[in-house]
């Protein structure tokens, strides 16, 4: 049993799935923000743990929220694509949204506020004006519903994460589109960035969290096997370093943004977490989850703590990171498709390639959190790749495998060695000793392991003893 931190505040009141929690700063009051599936948005006073007003306007659930930074305005969205704008202060509707047409996942203002982006299952992010309630563009080119955006820090970029697998990041002031697609294995539940403006992370449904490059979309590492479920969201700490996760595998987890290694007790529930907020002096954790409740964590010791605790089977190995410098997994199953990315001291960036698993697509559930499938990923075998057959295509066996040959070519087509054709034995021999590993006999390796592992080399194998066999005279 892993060690465990104990709340210390249980803020109870909703009556289904809390959905999203935030902390704002009123009137220098710290309050608690939520939002849940029993449609309504809550205020609760930390301090004293009793709620103070419950907003009620949604004839849905609510789910994304954000409030402006003293506390005056807040927004929640909900089902059917509603968003509306309350007044701390009255508690009353400033204005009501219903561009989007599907359930609003994520809401937030931008670092000046004079911008919100919304993100919905319809497959849109909107920019909106603060002041006019006006909407300033839409964006449509994700190929399936958005479940995330995120405003960098310097509020010249925007991130949004899909269920396409993607993180788009996007001008912040045009709508135009940054950098390629950063591609995930699995749906992408949540992102933040560094305060620096320069690191990206988000999590996804497979219970992994990457780190990427914002100027360069290069993947920094191996992604994080962070949780055994789906992560529900991410929450980075004000000074960037910890960055907090919420998964359907019950727990919330803190890990170190420099070492990616776990930090402290886990936040253990007895049912799956559905969001988490660090307080703005990172020493108090907001969780929701599906037990219809808000739990508040003292974290003020746990950044002292290093633990070792999570097992290391869901552990990156690339979580021991040293210097700028961001090593890949030496594991095939624990690869994605991505790019290490280095840092030199001057800044410049480079990246290098290396592949792996990825996972099927999924669609999404009825509610943005707290009802998952509870899918196990399955792992897509990757094979080396093997160079081109100088080989009678007719002894070829078939292949699963795409050519690779330029469009428009053909693989040269070289007749069986015989007594009459010398001249082919030296262009032969010499392609066997340049891959001295396919030049062995299939009796000097353990030719079963070889088959079921590298198919392709084992009947690149077998075509050479019968290319070789059929020069004999005797044959």
């Amino acid at each position: 049993m892993e060690p465990s931190l104990s709340p210390i505040r249980r803020l109870r009141g909703h009556t289904s799935v809390v959905q999203e929690v935030v902390f704002s700063k009123y009137k220098n009051k710290l309050k608690v923000i939520s939002t849940s599936d029993d449609k309504t948005t809550r205020i609760w006073d930390v301090e004293t743990g009793e709620q103070e007003n419950a907003l009620e306007g949604h004839v849905s659930g609510t789910c994304g929220l954000a409030v402006s930074m003293d506390g005056r305005r807040i927004v929640s969205g909900a089902g059917g694509g509603k968003i509306i704008i309350w007044d701390a202060d009255t508690k009353e509707i400033i204005r009501c949204l219903s561009h989007h047409a599907g359930w609003v996942t994520f809401i937030q203002f931008s670092p000046d506020e004079k911008r919100l982006a919304s993100a919905a299952f319809d497959g849109t992010l909107k920019i909106w004006d603060t002041e006019t309630w006006e909407l300033v563009f839409n964006i449509d080119d994700h190929q399936d519903g958005i479940e995330t955006v995120a405003y960098s820090p310097n509020g010249t970029k925007i991130a949004s994460g899909s269920y396409d697998q993607t993180v788009r990041i996007w001008n912040a002031t045009t709508g135009k589109q940054q950098t390629q697609p950063l591609s995930h294995d699995a749906v992408v539940r949540s992102i933040v960035w560094s305060p620096d403006s320069r690191r990206l992370i988000s999590a996804c449904k497979d219970g992994r969290i990457y780190f990427w490059s914002a100027p360069t979309g290069a993947q920094l590492g191996s992604p994080l096997r962070a949780h055994l479920d789906v992560i529900n969201l991410l929450a980075i700490s004000p000074d960037g370093e910890l960055i907090a996760s919420a998964s359907a595998d019950h727990t919330a987890r803190l890990w170190s943004t420099s070492t990616r290694k776990p930090i402290g007790r886990v936040l253990q529930h007895d049912d799956q977490v559905t969001t988490i907020a660090f307080s703005p002096d990172g020493q108090l954790v907001a969780t929701g989850s599906s037990e219809n409740i808000v739990f508040l964590w003292d974290i003020s010791q746990q950044s002292t703590i290093m633990t070792n605790a999570v097992s290391p089977s869901f552990v990156s190995p690339a979580s021991n990171i040293t210097s700028y410098i961001d090593q890949p997994s030496p594991s095939f199953d624990s690869l994605s498709v991505s790019s290490t990315l280095v840092e030199l001291p001057d800044g410049t960036e480079f990246a290098t390639e290396h592949v792996g698993s990825r996972d099927v697509a999924t669609s999404p559930s009825l509610h943005p959190r707290g009802h998952s499938n509870h899918e196990i990923p399955s792992l897509v075998h990757i094979y080396p790749v093997v160079p081109p057959e100088n080989i009678n295509s007719r002894d070829a066996d078939p292949s699963p495998y795409p050519s690779f040959s330029p469009q428009g070519t053909s693989r040269p087509h070289i007749a069986p060695a015989s007594a009459s054709t010398p001249a082919l034995s030296s262009p032969l021999k010499s392609f066997w000793k340049r891959f001295p590993i396919l030049n062995r006999s299939e009796a000097s390796v353990d030719s079963k392991r070889w088959k079921l592992k590298f198919p392709r080399i084992g009947s690149i194998m077998r075509r050479k003893r019968r290319n070789a066999g059929s020069g004999d005279p005797q044959h």
